[in-house]
C-alpha cells in the first residue's frame, strides 16, 4: 500500500509503533517506580563506575565495590539513623494531639483579639468564614503531612528492587548503548548522539550536582535544629533536604514546618529557626550552589517559576522535581529543531 512512498510508510509505522509504546507505558504506569529509580541510580552511579573501571578494576569489580560501600553506609544509616528517625517520628505522632491543641489555643487567642478590633459587620463577616477555611486547611495539611511521611517510607520499601534493576543496566552498559544506537537510523546517529552529549551534559549538573546541594542542606540544617533545640530536627532536617531539590521554592516548603513546629515551642526559637533557614539558604545560593551546579540548565529565572508552577499544577510535588530538567531538555531540542529547520 505504501511501495511508492517509504517515507510516509516509515513515518506512519514510527507513529503506529510510538502510539502503541506510549499506551502500553500508560496501562503499566504502577509498576514503573521501581525502574525510573533503577535508571536514576544507574546515571548517577554510571561516573564512578567508569572511573574505577579506569584504575585496574573490572567493570564488574568496580560495580561491586560500589555496591558493597553503597550497602555498609545503608547498613549504619538503618543501625544508628533509623532508630533515631523512625523514635522522632513516634514522638511526633504522639504530639500531634498537643500541637492540635496548641494550635487551637493560638487561633483562640487571636480570635478574642480579633473580636476587639472596631470592623464592620460585614467585613467581620468574610473574614469569619476566611479564618476558618483556614483553620480547616491547616488541620487537613497537618493530616496529610503525617500520612504523607508514612506513604514515603512505604515507598522506598516497595522501591527496594531498583538497586538490582541499576545493577544489571550498569552491568550491560556498554550493551545497552550500543543496541541504542543500531535503533537510530544511521544518517541521523550523528545529530543524535550530539544531541544526547548536550542533555547528558545538562542532566550530569543538574541531577547529580542537585542531589548533592540537598544533602549538603540537609546537613547544615538538621546539624542547626540540633544545636538551637528544635524538636524533631532530624525529620526536618531530611524533610528541608527533599524540599532542597525543588528550586526557588523548595526552601520556602522546607522551612515552613520547622518554622511552624517550633513557633509552638516559642516565637523566639521561631526566629531563631527563620534566622538559621535564612542563612543556609545565603551559603547555599552564593556559595555551594554556583560552585556545584553553575548555571546548570540555561534556563532563565522567569522560565524556572513558569516551569515549576505548571509542574506542580499539572502533577504535584513530582511535577516540580522534574520540571526544570523537562524544560532544559526540551530547550535544547528546540534548538537544535530550529538550527535544522529554520536556519
Amino acid at each position: 500500500m505504501y511501495g511508492p512512498f517509504p517515507c510516509l510508510r516509515r513515518l506512519v509505522f514510527a507513529l503506529v509503533a510510538g502510539g502503541a509504546s506510549l499506551f502500553f507505558i500508560w496501562s503499566v504506569r504502577s509498576i514503573l517506580p521501581p525502574f525510573f529509580l533503577a535508571v536514576v541510580l544507574a546515571y548517577l552511579l554510571e561516573p564512578v563506575v567508569d572511573w574505577l573501571s579506569r584504575h585496574r578494576f573490572s567493570r564488574l569489580s568496580a560495580i561491586l565495590a560500589i555496591y558493597v560501600t553503597m550497602f555498609l553506609a545503608v547498613y549504619i544509616l538503618i543501625v544508628y539513623g533509623l532508630p533515631v528517625l523512625l523514635k522522632e517520628m513516634e514522638v511526633f505522632v504522639d504530639a500531634v494531639p498537643e500541637l492540635v491543641r496548641k494550635v487551637q489555643d493560638l487561633l483562640m487567642q487571636s480570635n478574642r483579639l480579633y473580636q476587639r478590633l472596631p470592623i464592620p459587620e460585614s467585613i467581620r463577616q468574610v473574614v469569619d468564614e476566611t479564618l476558618i477555611s483556614l483553620q480547616m486547611s491547616l488541620t487537613e495539611g497537618v493530616r496529610q503531612m503525617i500520612n504523607g511521611l508514612w506513604t514515603f517510607i512505604i515507598g522506598l520499601l516497595h522501591l527496594a528492587l531498583a538497586p538490582l534493576l541499576a545493577f544489571y543496566f550498569l552491568k550491560d552498559a556498554a550493551h545497552i548503548r550500543a543496541r541504542l544506537r543500531s535503533v537510530v537510523p544511521e544518517g541521523w546517529r550523528a545529530d543524535v548522539l550530539h544531541l544526547w552529549s548536550e542533555v547528558d551534559r545538562v542532566l550530569t549538573k543538574f541531577i547529580r550536582g542537585h542531589v548533592l546541594v540537598a544533602l549538603l542542606v540537609g546537613i547544615l540544617t538538621t546539624t542547626g535544629f540540633l544545636v538551637l533545640g528544635v524538636e524533631f530536627a532530624v525529620l526536618l532536617g531530611i524533610i528541608a533536604g527533599i524540599a532542597d531539590l525543588i528550586p526557588y521554592f523548595g526552601p520556602v516548603i522546607g522551612a515552613v514546618p520547622a518554622v511552624a513546629l517550633s513557633a509552638l515551642q516559642s516565637w523566639q526559637l521561631a526566629i531563631y529557626v527563620i534566622i538559621l533557614v535564612l542563612v543556609i539558604q545565603q551559603l547555599e545560593s552564593s556559595i555551594i550552589s554556583p560552585k556545584i551546579l553553575g548555571d546548570s540548565v540555561g534556563l532563565h529565572p522567569v522560565v524556572v517559576i513558569f516551569v515549576l508552577m505548571a509542574g506542580g499544577k499539572l502533577f504535584g510535588v513530582l511535577g516540580m522535581l522534574f520540571a526544570v530538567p523537562g524544560a532544559a531538555i526540551l530547550r535544547i531540542i528546540a534548538n537544535y529543531l530550529y538550527r535544522k529547520v529554520v536556519r
